[in-house]
């Protein structure tokens, strides 16, 4: 998905809401979030919500205590990773997609990380025959290194201790929860901008997908995506 700095998306800057989607992308959240976030009144932040709601962007969600809360829909998440960047040529799109590949394999291949990519899929704009192209869109799926709980545990509770260590500050329990899985998920994006990564879950709504399987069990990610098509 591409956007522009021009486009307005539920009455704000597209860059702005693409922000928004990106920052509460992981568990849910209330009407202060969006106060905060985007900066509104009590009554603007409703109506951006609303608006938001209207747009599938986000969806409600159980109530958080008495207060409504609300989660980012599937459409929100595939906002949340658009470009703003111009189209690329094949030949980026495929340099990207080598070093893409090139950090998979490393960070499969490190016992350090507490989570590995069990599955890996490109789908988009690449597997057309178009000369110039927008993001390299890549599905992945990320599995626990190890079994055992107990150790996985332990395992994530170093990560999360490094990365104190190296100075990084959890904003909140959830940003904490999930450092395990999110470091990996930056160690594969490796902040490229024509890259664009994407959960197995954002694929299932998809109509007449095409994917081309880059890591993983052919027939477990066929039972993940019934609707696609592997070429």
């Amino acid at each position: 998905m591409r956007i522009t700095k021009e486009e307005v998306v539920a009455g704000h800057s597209a860059m702005r809401v693409r922000g928004f989607l990106r920052r509460f992308k992981r568990g849910f959240f209330t009407l202060s979030a969006a106060e905060g976030f985007m900066q509104l009144k009590s009554r603007q932040a409703a109506k951006f919500i609303n608006d938001m709601v209207t747009l599938e962007l986000i969806e409600p969600t159980m109530p958080f205590g008495n207060r409504a809360a609300f989660q980012v829909a599937t459409r929100g998440h595939a906002f949340a990773n658009a470009t703003a960047a111009k189209p690329i040529s094949r030949g980026t799109a495929e340099r990207v997609l080598r070093e893409f590949m090139d950090r998979v394999n490393a960070v499969n291949a490190s016992k350090e990380y507490a989570f590995k990519v069990k599955s890996a899929v490109l789908f988009g704009s690449m597997l057309s025959c178009a000369d110039r192209l927008g993001d390299v869109d890549v599905a992945i799926d990320l599995q626990r290194r190890i079994l055992d709980s107990a150790k996985f545990r332990q395992q994530c509770d170093r990560r999360r201790q490094l990365a104190e260590e190296q100075g990084r500050a959890f904003s909140s329990a959830i940003d904490w929860a999930t450092w395990p899985e999110k470091e990996v998920v930056l160690q594969l994006k490796a902040r490229s901008r024509s890259l664009s990564l994407h959960g197995f879950d954002q694929l299932m709504e998809m109509e007449n997908l095409r994917y081309h399987i880059l890591v993983g069990d052919a027939s477990s990610i066929a039972g993940q995506i019934p609707a696609g098509c592997a070429v």
